[in-house]
């Protein structure tokens, strides 16, 4: 194979990659951090899982709003701190997203969506037939970015600032969609308090364990990856 044949079959980089400005690199600078945080995140689970305000604002997911709804039932902790915390937590990469999707464009989409070809071509298909129904699908599906499923509420608000739907608009949506997902799986959290924590106390028992150990398979495969290829 000659150097030019190699050359063409290699992926063509985003523009906002091949040839960045001060914003592209700002906002990729953003998206490592945002990764790495997810990364410490991982050992930190099962301290989390005993510190439910650090939980709220540090993650802010649903996970986080039924365990906190818990400790409110018992007393640890006021349900409507939680909440707020938990909207904090939930909302504060959302800016972030808007402005990838606002500054980058169907390339980003794209990057984000490289392993979900379905979702991919869905939201293709809707960004390139440019309905106005596009606007009221994107703002509907904000609530189910906050629940348990398929729907990436990093792309939808990225999809949104690709459709230059308003950033006070996208925040306020994303808040409200916040409170009501939160806020259901707080009053769960709180009806079934003393189960939920026996359950915590159960997981939290062996979750540390767990999660080193996937961290330990992951350098190992990595280091068998690097040690094949020389």
């Amino acid at each position: 194979m000659t150097p030019q044949e190699n050359k063409k079959e290699e992926p063509e980089l985003p523009k906002f990659l091949a040839e960045p400005d001060r914003t592209d690199k700002i906002l990729f600078g953003a998206l490592i951090a945002m990764g790495l945080w997810s990364l410490v995140l991982i050992p930190l689970r099962a301290w989390l899982m005993l510190h439910p305000l650090a939980y709220t604002l540090m993650v802010g997911g649903y996970t986080s709003a039924v365990v906190s709804g818990a400790n409110a039932s018992v007393g640890n902790g006021h349900w409507l701190v939680y909440l707020l915390c938990s909207v904090i937590g939930a909302v504060k990469f959302m800016p972030v997203y808007w402005a990838m999707g606002r500054k980058w464009g169907t390339e980003f989409i794209d990057m984000s969506l490289k392993f979900m070809p379905r979702a991919h071509r869905i939201f293709t298909r809707a960004v390139e037939s440019e309905s106005p129904r596009l606007l009221g699908w994107t703002l509907a599906l904000v609530p189910a970015g906050y629940l348990p499923g398929p729907v990436p509420n990093t792309v939808v608000n990225a999809v949104a600032g690709l459709l230059k739907i308003r950033f006070p608009v996208m925040l306020a949506v994303n808040v409200a969609s916040i409170l009501a997902v939160n806020g259901l799986m707080m009053w769960l959290g709180y009806r079934f308090g003393d189960q939920v924590l026996d359950v915590v106390d159960v997981v939290n028992r062996y979750i540390l364990w767990i999660t080193l150990g996937l961290i330990a398979l992951m350098f190992f495969r990595a280091w068998r990856q690097s040690k094949a290829k020389t």
